[in-house]
């Protein structure tokens, strides 16, 4: 028989999916800004005080209601990268994988990405795929299966970025110093397309090139041309 101890979890995990179903049909039907306490507790049968039994806060429930947004960027990953030959036709395909789903739901995205600390992001991400394992993909391919359960963005594009670091194609440093400044513009045209500022197309069309340029002036001279390379095959 299970322990009091696993029973305890079993409920805690049955009452905190209860809230996280929940949240999820009210954003699927009305979008994040939807979500509130009373609106979750009362559709998943309970009290609005019984929710802070089993989260932080409403940010960390509409984050965990929000992961399965996450899983048609996580399936179409491998396709995106399927023709790539070399680690930095990897990393761009991974980039625009990434932008043009992000793109197509920025509130969700900047949600996910850039509204918690990275501590935060690791732990409600782990809580995430113990409370609905039948989300992990089995067998990723080399190197996804890297990233792909950690939500912190930073670490995620920087573990794309080793291999080329590998290859020797960018030096650590200037690997972590792209990694910082291609996270601001994209961060930033993120919140363009929320905002309604720019349209998706152009927004994505426009990173690209950036990544693309940005990328150039920290790579390794003698092998830009593997950019010039991959511009010819989008």
């Amino acid at each position: 028989m299970p322990s009091s101890e696993e029973r305890a979890r079993i409920k805690q995990y049955r009452i905190m999916k209860y809230f996280v179903g929940s949240a999820a049909e009210i954003i699927k039907k009305e979008g994040v800004g939807a979500v509130t306490i009373r609106r979750a507790s009362d559709l998943a049968g309970y009290a609005s005080a019984t929710m802070y039994n089993y989260f932080d806060n409403l940010h960390h429930l509409v984050f965990l209601a929000t992961m399965n947004y996450l899983e048609e960027y996580n399936a179409a990953l491998p396709h995106y990268i399927a023709h790539c030959r070399n680690s930095v036709e990897r990393y761009m395909a991974v980039s625009k994988c990434f932008t043009e789903y992000s793109y197509a739901e920025p509130e969700i995205y900047e949600l996910l990405f850039f509204t918690h600390s990275d501590q935060k992001l690791e732990l409600y991400t782990q809580q995430y795929y113990e409370l609905f394992p039948e989300k992990i993909v089995e067998e990723w391919p080399v190197p996804l299966n890297k990233i792909y359960k950690h939500n912190s963005i930073y670490a995620r594009s920087f573990m794309m970025l080793e291999d080329c670091i590998q290859d020797g194609f960018i030096t650590r440093q200037n690997a972590e110093d792209f990694n910082d400044v291609s996270l601001r513009f994209y961060k930033s045209i993120l919140q363009d397309v929320r905002s309604g500022v720019m349209e998706k197309e152009p927004a994505l069309i426009l990173t690209m090139k950036y990544y693309r340029q940005v990328l150039g002036c920290y790579m390794e001279p003698e092998h830009r041309y593997l950019l010039s390379e991959y511009s010819l095959k989008i």
